[in-house]
């Protein structure tokens, strides 16, 4: 009986055994995330060598055990493994083992993922952005993006920005980006705090930018801010304070040389005994202070994310300073399965105090009152006012205490959208949104205590002003896959309105000029200003791809603008561009090397009504003097859109399992039709008139790189780098007008000359050739060979246009410490060093540069410093003497952090905790004889670029701060 019940259980046994090893038959289909399907996947049953691979389809059939694992990899995909679980039909979804590939970015009126793009577009991402003492979010981008330059026009608290997107398309239509900040339109983005930003894009190519029209013209730059995700609450709490000093000094005369210098030119009168040094009086050490409250989290069918924030950043120059509270709210909820509502505000509240720089024409403002004052003289006379310099001007001091220079501004920007979804591949949007700026402004200067206030008896200035945007945009998205095909499609109706109000008030002679006692001041007649602008827009875009290798999408916009007549209100903007994933070919997918190889090419127009007031093609009259009416302005009923159109090829690489990524562009932009004011007869008896003259060109290359070098358990190291050239050149100015000149300077020939076959910022003056050793005076190249010096030995003697700009940012983590170094440079580019002419020039008793120790002080002495004397401004004529390599290479960023560990968190209750130190504009390589190689007079982008007339030059900061998530 028990031979006969072990048999039993040994066939039972080998019967669950046979079950349990029986194969069943398969059949899947293997996609990627796009929903399309994935040929050539292979599929193994794990732990043998049983397997499939799918077919066009993505299908696939093998037998295998139904309690098996199935394995699936793809070359570029990530690999998973799916559990048979006695299943007949095994479907799956594969992933990019390319995390930046799959990176959604946001586009215009939409996103997509980075691999599908087939645009030029870059973008910044918030750790790029955070942990640096910037009060404009647009300083991050500075050598973080090929093909944008960005500059500092000054280094004062709250000094604006300049943004070029490839160059410079216009002369005095606006050349700066449009913003778009949560789907808000803008002409600024200085007011975002940079802590609020979750990501900047940046479209650079007409094709990409042509959905955004007339508006586009300078390339768009989407801002979208941090919102909140689902789950409990969290807050977070980011702080920051820091210190900053300029980081070099100019070397002026000390008291001994002064009075040498003083002697040489028979001044009998020059000071006292003292030696001031005026850099150091007026040049101190600023501090910055930031901190940040965020609350955000996500409740059921909604998000939401809140922060408060708060500013301040004291300028190295007293009393430069700069308030700033912002307030930034993020929300969505789901009213029903069918209909999502939206809402965004931005609020933020700047106090500043300003102090005077640019201030050439004046050969005033601090900078340049700090090198140019006598170093014998001292900060208050006898009677308590301010020490006057002799020639009737202000000590640095009197010039940033003498007047009270304040502003306050509020600015809101806010939008409310509701979104209603017809089906799973068709929506509709709605949004309204505004965008307002208030700003009051006053300005007092003693009547007592500066040269300029004793001799204007006082004045006292205010002014306000109002701007308000609104704008209504309508849009209706489809989005359909059909097998290997992926199909979208928008279409959208806008409506945007403009009004703008300027008061302003202004009162002088606050004093008796006999007695020195308080009058009634005289208030000047003053007229309060109104503009307003409208634009209505169509616009559509239509997307295809093709089994996630061939792309093609195409834009087309209509825009309409009152600042036109009619006939002319109208500019089409057609794009259209197209991508081949190379990678995506069966001649590719056995690569060891190449996992995502793309190349893409695009054109498109855009356009351009700025820069030229609202009511330019209009006849205008002003009353005069006599109460009759005189015609201040002609009407142009031609004035018509400023057009540029631009070509793009470029290539997108990954390699090395995704180690190493690079991104080239080369690009074609050309404008036509300039807006410009166009000089006008004497005869007609007005200045200008606005019209389309002239065309512009710009061509350049662009190169990303990035690549992970070290991958280690404890140690990474990662290195991103971009390199940009553009050409920029003027092909056309129109047949009545040959030349422009811009850069004024004061009691010289202007700086700048815009001409056709030139590029803007090109420097226009004399050749410099060196002192004659007999006489002493400056010797410059008689070009016409008429051995007079003449407008005829004038020529072209620079150019501000760089040659190249890069950025290579260093990333390095060991454990929980890490080190972020950021390099960022010019190169090839030259600054007109204005502020030369008042250091060298040797025609008054204002202190100079230790240059001039170098002058010409007898016969036959050989040197290139000319001779001193009194109101010679002969040896400082606009010239190449004054013409300088202003190329840079700085770390601008240098950020060492730690973070605490899970272990550390816990017991303190924390999700994040990061202490970091870090470094701003620490270490500058240069051959500019200046105070900083970057700033400009005028502004970075416009016809008038590179002009260095005592700009406040850009300071060091060194900061300590905190970031803290609970």
């Amino acid at each position: 009986m028990k031979k006969k019940f072990t048999l039993f259980m040994l066939c039972l046994l080998c019967g669950i055994s046979v079950a349990i090893a029986q194969n069943v038959t398969i059949k899947g289909e293997v996609k990627d995330q796009q929903g399309l399907p994935l040929p050539g996947v292979s599929v193994k049953v794990k732990g043998t060598n049983q397997g499939a691979v799918t077919n066009e389809n993505g299908v696939y059939t093998l037998s295998a055990p139904a309690n098996a694992t199935l394995t699936f990899s793809y070359i570029g995909f990530k690999s998973i493994e799916e559990q048979v679980n006695n299943r007949t039909t095994v479907k799956t979804t594969l992933s990019d083992n390319n995390e930046q590939l799959n990176e959604v970015i946001v586009v215009g009126y939409g996103t997509q993922t980075k691999k599908d793009l087939t645009t030029a577009v870059t973008t910044i991402s918030s750790k790029d952005i955070q942990n640096q003492p910037i009060t404009n979010p647009l300083q991050a981008i500075q050598g973080k993006a090929a093909g944008v330059q960005v500059t500092s026009q000054s280094g004062k608290p709250g000094a604006g920005i300049t943004v070029s997107v490839r160059g410079n398309t216009s002369l005095t239509a606006s050349n700066s980006p449009l913003y778009v900040i949560d789907g808000v339109t803008s002409r600024d983005a200085s007011f975002i705090n940079p802590n609020d930003i979750e990501s900047m894009t940046i479209l650079k190519d007409a094709s990409s930018a042509a959905i955004y029209g007339s508006s586009g013209a300078n390339g768009v730059i989407l801002i979208t801010t941090k919102k909140g995700t689902a789950g409990k609450l969290k807050v977070g709490f980011n702080a920051y304070t820091g210190i900053s000093n300029f980081w070099k000094k100019q070397d002026v005369l000390n008291s001994d040389q002064y009075v040498a210098l003083m002697k040489d030119m028979n001044y009998t009168s020059f000071g006292g005994t003292q030696n001031t040094d005026w850099q150091d009086e007026a040049f101190g050490t600023g501090t910055q202070n930031n901190y940040q409250l965020s609350l955000s989290g996500g409740i059921k069918g909604g998000q939401y994310y809140f922060s408060s924030g708060y500013q301040q950043d004291k300028g190295v120059v007293a009393p430069a300073k700069l308030d700033r509270y912002t307030t930034n709210f993020n929300g969505s909820q789901s009213i029903t399965s069918w209909l999502k509502l939206t809402a965004n505000a931005s609020l933020t509240y700047d106090k500043s105090i300003d102090v005077s720089d640019n201030a050439g024409l004046a050969k005033g403002g601090v900078i340049l009152s700090a090198l140019t004052t006598p170093p014998t003289l001292t900060i208050y006379d006898p009677n308590g006012a301010f020490t006057p310099v002799p020639g009737g001007y202000e000590n640095p001091i009197g010039n940033a205490f003498g007047s009270t220079n304040r502003k306050r501004s509020l600015r809101f920007v806010g939008a409310f959208a509701g979104e209603i979804r017809f089906s799973k591949d068709l929506t509709f949007k709605s949004s309204i949104s505004a965008n307002r700026r208030t700003e009051f402004y006053n300005y007092f200067l003693d009547p007592y205590k500066t040269v300029y206030g004793r001799t204007e008896r006082g004045i006292y200035n205010n002014n306000r002003t109002n701007d308000n945007i609104w704008l209504n945009e309508n849009i209706l998205n489809y989005n359909k896959t059909a097998g290997k095909s992926v199909f979208g499609a928008i279409a959208g109706y806008t409506i945007q309105a403009s009004e703008y109000k300027y008061n302003n008030y202004s009162a002088t002679r606050y004093i008796d000029q006999t007695t020195q006692l308080p009058i009634e001041p005289s208030v000047a007649p003053t007229v309060p200003q109104r503009a307003q602008w409208s634009k209505r827009s169509y616009l559509a875009r239509i997307s295809y791809a093709y089994d996630g290798k061939y792309l093609l999408s195409s834009n087309f916009r209509a825009d309409g603008s009152s600042r036109f007549k009619d006939g002319n209100k109208y500019g089409y903007f057609p794009s259209v561009s197209a991508g081949w994933r190379i990678s995506g070919e069966n001649f590719m997918k056995d690569s060891k090397t190449v996992n995502d190889l793309k190349i893409r090419g695009s054109w498109g127009k855009v356009g351009n009504d700025e820069g030229i007031g609202d009511y330019s093609y209009l006849k205008f009259y002003q009353v005069n003097a006599q109460g009759a009416y005189d015609l201040s302005q002609i009407a142009n009923d031609n004035l018509s859109w400023e057009k540029t159109t631009q070509t793009n090829i470029g290539l997108d690489l990954t390699m090395f399992n995704s180690r190493v990524t690079f991104t080239a562009d080369a690009y074609l932009k050309k404008t036509n039709d300039l807006l410009v004011k166009v000089q006008l007869p004497l005869s007609v008896g007005i200045d200008n008139s606005a019209q389309n003259v002239g065309s512009m060109e710009n061509k350049g290359l662009e190169f990303a790189l990035s690549t992970r070098n070290f991958e280690g358990k404890k140690f990474t190291w990662s290195t991103d780098l971009n390199f940009s050239l553009n050409r920029n050149k003027v092909t056309g100015l129109g047949t009545t007008q040959k030349s422009l000149d811009y850069g004024g300077l004061s009691n010289r020939d202007a700086a700048v000359r815009v001409e056709v076959g030139r590029p803007l910022g090109s420097f226009y003056g004399y050749i410099y050739n060196g002192v004659d050793p007999q006489t002493g005076n400056a010797i410059y190249a008689d070009l016409n060979n008429n051995n007079v010096r003449d407008d005829g030995d004038r020529t072209f003697i620079g150019s501000a246009q760089p040659k190249f700009n890069y950025g290579i940012t260093n990333t390095f983590s060991y454990g929980n410490l890490g080190l972020t170094v950021f390099f960022q440079g010019v190169q090839g580019s030259q600054l007109f060093n204005a502020s030369r002419i008042e250091l060298e020039g040797m025609i008054d008793a204002r202190n100079q540069s230790t240059a001039v120790l170098d002058r010409w002080t007898t016969p036959g002495q050989i040197t290139n410093i000319p001779r001193a004397g009194q109101a010679v401004t002969d040896n400082s004529l606009t010239s190449s003497r004054f013409v300088e390599n202003a190329s840079y290479l700085r770390m601008k960023t240098t950020t060492l952090s730690y973070n605490f560990g899970k272990t550390a968190l816990g017991k303190l209750k924390m999700d994040k905790l990061t202490v970091f130190v870090s470094g701003y504009n620490l270490v500058t390589f240069t051959k500019y004889s200046g105070l900083d190689p970057e700033v400009n007079q005028y502004g970075a982008n416009g016809p008038d670029m590179g002009v260095d007339y005592g700009t406040y030059p850009q300071s060091r900061s060194f900061l300590l701060g905190v970031n803290v998530g609970f």
